[in-house]
């Protein structure tokens, strides 16, 4: 959940714009809204650190209606002096406001994420980086975050940007916005208190337009609403409606104030409590956020000082508030860069992580920001001259020229890039088995015991196979050095899992594309039909190689995001139009198994399927509904199929991407079967036990671990690419296991 701090020149934006037009008697300074910036960094920090408090994210809510108040306070005054909005000025202030520090930060983060980060995921960042700098962060990470193959992968570390994208976006059309306002109601000779208050009532229509907007796409798809312009621009409208409206605020009884501000406090540290990552936002749960801010900001409109606000106005806020924008770029790329090199529960983490994005910050905007702010930059010579005659000690006072500031960015760049690769050469602190991969039992069920709940078998069993795997499993364990893996790290991507799946598009089958996802000679004597999900077809290389010597052709009819079994679930996320379609095609795929009579249904679904139920069940009553489920769809294929074979899912792990890095071993990615997966796998065996020799539970955690501890490498290919779905070659391997398991041996 990213946010940003965007610190506007508000040091030298009026209160509010008189009634005659001309600019307010008040320029104070307002130092309580430097402090409500501090406010807001330091909840993403602690967010981004600790994951709490809970509503941490709402900071880049608060920081949205700032700006919109800053930004709309300046282009206000400029009309109010000149008659006209510059758009060269607005564009050249946001300039030299916006992209030192921000190209700064996204070429020391690439340049890192190159040393420490696996080559995909390097490359990935390169390729954030470019869309941050090109400011459409956000609906580049809208789109990836809701495609269903990046649903597991490792949080780029310039996700904060999207952010600074929606801001840099609603700016590019405002002003124009502004600019229609004051045209059309010029027209009609307004005096100036009638402008100004057709501007505030306009950009309140507009605010309440994009709030409408914003409840509807929550609502829909929620996923997008997080990141959309759209969706966000009535939080900035709120700032902006403020500033529009600040002659009648300013109108406040001095008695009145405090009161307003600290309601506004108060409104902020429930959203804090309150709002959690599974509220609805930003619509309705913004609007609790947007409001406390609002209030803080109304407070001090027209006021010489803000009093009795000691939490925003203290020296120390001030000066937080003061670098926020800084601050804000760099916490991120240091909380997730630093955790490839010391475990987050390692004692030097977090101490370190809070000392460099500190130390950056302070570096970053005395030595970048605050001097490229001030400077001349971007101004043509006429202006670079009258403000050399009106403010002659500018340069002396700042201290730095741009171009010594743009010389101590280089400075910064190669001293981090330096320093981490030392540290990254000298080696880090690394974890044991990951805790990641644990689930706290949030069913509220009991575990289920070890190994003999899960039917673990050991080497000591007489199958050779997997006495060898449980062999190569052990080994693998008790590794202390990365091995050459086939595919490589570097090469492990959304393209390395089953070629039915990546190559021949066939993870959502239909009448449409059913032909061309049958595998094996057309002529064997025996047919076999795969149904689930995307973990059904990443088990496909595994069935290919188990069937296809023993005479048989594989049909898959899986669909992306629909379990095997005849349940209705939620979507997934807001790409999953999969979830809306998946009924009809279970009615399809039971019609075509009893059409196509194979010798041999195979079934396998995500155990995360259950979280996701359209009952909206939960808990036992969850599982309950799984196992009924699973117990209907397999009395469902009597009659259609001599024999049904329900493949547990992999436990889940942790992606390589976060606990595969410079420093770490093998024993960083070691994980663990949670606890819902033991109670899923639990519900699926009794299901499939009910129904005798028809059918067989066919466990894979004997094929995976050993005593429950899981590597995430195995004979020296790595065993998911992703965190839960196969390699390709891994698939491959399980082949000559699920043979066995499917037709054991004569004793």
């Amino acid at each position: 959940m990213s946010v940003q701090s965007v610190r506007e020149r508000h040091e030298r934006a009026p209160d509010h714009v008189g009634p005659t037009g001309g600019k307010s008697a008040t320029r104070t300074f307002r130092g309580d809204i430097e402090g409500l910036r501090a406010v807001a960094v330091i909840v993403v920090i602690l967010d981004h650190l600790l994951g709490w408090p809970s509503g941490g994210f709402i900071g880049v809510d608060i920081f949205f209606v700032i700006s919109g108040f800053l930004i709309t306070s300046l282009l206000l005054k400029e009309h109010a002096r000149t008659g006209r909005i510059s758009l060269v000025d607005f564009y050249r202030r946001r300039i030299r406001r916006i992209l030192p520090v921000s190209l700064l930060v996204l070429v020391v983060t690439v340049a890192i994420g190159y040393l420490l980060l696996p080559g995909v995921r390097a490359l990935s960042t390169l390729w954030d980086g470019v869309y941050s700098a090109l400011f459409v962060a956000n609906w580049h990470f809208a789109f990836v975050g809701t495609d269903y193959l990046q649903a597991t992968n490792a949080v780029s570390p310039l996700q904060h940007y999207w952010s600074l994208a929606v801001e840099e976006q609603f700016y590019f059309v405002w002003p124009f916005v502004l600019i229609v306002i004051f045209a059309l109601a010029g027209r009609r000779t307004l005096s100036a208190r009638a402008l100004i208050t057709s501007v505030a009532v306009t950009t309140g229509v507009i605010t309440l337009a994009f709030l409408a907007w914003s409840f509807a796409l929550t609502s829909t798809s929620p996923a997008i609403a997080y990141f959309s312009t759209g969706a966000r621009a009535w939080e900035l409208g709120i700032g902006a409606l403020l500033a529009a409206a600040a002659p009648g605020i300013a109108k406040l009884s001095a008695a009145f104030r405090p009161v307003l501000a600290w309601l506004g406090l108060a409104l902020i540290a429930m959203s804090l409590v309150l709002i959690s990552r599974d509220s609805p936002f930003p619509a309705p749960w913004g609007l609790l956020p947007v409001a406390g801010s609002a209030l803080v900001i109304a407070a001090g409109i027209g006021q010489p000082e803000q009093r009795l606000l000691f939490p925003l106005t203290n020296p120390v806020s001030r000066y937080i508030g003061k670098i926020s924008y800084s601050l804000y770029l760099w916490h991120f790329p240091v909380v997730i860069l630093l955790a490839t090199v010391f475990a987050t529960d390692s004692p030097l983490y977090l101490p370190l992580a809070i000392v460099l994005m500190l130390a950056l910050s302070v570096f970053s905007f005395h030595f970048v920001e605050d001097p490229i702010r001030r400077s001349l930059w971007l101004e043509n010579s006429q202006t670079r001259q009258r403000e050399r005659m009106r403010r002659p000690a500018t340069q002396h006072r700042s201290g730095l020229t741009a171009a010594q500031a743009w010389i101590g960015a280089l400075v910064v760049v190669t001293l981090v890039i330096v320093s981490i690769s030392f540290v990254a050469l000298k080696g880090g602190t690394s974890s044991g088995p990951s805790a990641a991969a644990v689930d706290p039992a949030p069913l509220g069920l009991a575990p289920l015991g070890a190994g003999a709940d899960l039917g673990v078998q050991t080497p000591a069993e007489p199958a050779t196979l997997l006495a060898t795997r449980q062999a190569a499993i052990t080994a693998a364990l008790a590794s202390t050095a990365w091995p050459e893996t086939t595919p490589t790290f570097d090469a492990l991507g959304d393209n390395s899992g089953a070629p039915e799946w990546v190559d021949d598009n066939c993870l959502s089958v239909s009448a449409k594309n059913a032909a061309g996802c049958r595998y094996g000679d057309p002529t064997a004597a025996k047919t076999a039909v795969l149904l689930g999900d995307s973990m059904a077809i990443s088990y496909m290389p595994a069935i290919r190689a188990a069937l296809e010597p023993l005479g048989y052709n594989v049909q898959s009819l899986t669909m992306f995001s629909c379990p095997a079994v005849n349940i209705s679930v939620a979507p997934k996320n807001a790409s999953d139009a999969s979830a809306a379609t998946c009924d009809d095609h279970h009615a399809w795929v039971y019609a075509e198994v009893a059409r196509i009579s194979p010798d041999l249904v195979i079934m396998s679904s995500l155990a995360g399927s259950i979280v996701r139920l359209a009952s909206g069940n939960e808990g036992a009553a969850a599982l309950t509904e799984w196992q009924t489920a699973t117990t209907d769809t397999i009395t469902a294929l009597k009659g259609s199929t001599d024999h049904v074979a329900v493949l547990s899912p992999p436990p889940a792990s942790t992606p390589f991407a976060e606990c595969k890095t410079l420093t770490s071993g093998p024993a960083d990615c070691t994980y663990r079967p949670s606890s819902l997966y033991q109670k899923v796998v639990a519900a699926e065996r009794a299901a499939v036990t009910s129904a005798g020799d028809f059918a067989q539970y066919v466990n894979v955690v004997p094929w995976l671990c050993v005593d429950n501890s899981c590597p995430a490498v195995i004979d020296n290919t790595p065993v998911f690419f992703d965190g839960q779905h196969f390699v390709r070659e891994a698939s491959t391997q399980l082949g000559p296991l699920l043979a066995e398991a499917l037709f054991p041996p004569a004793e």
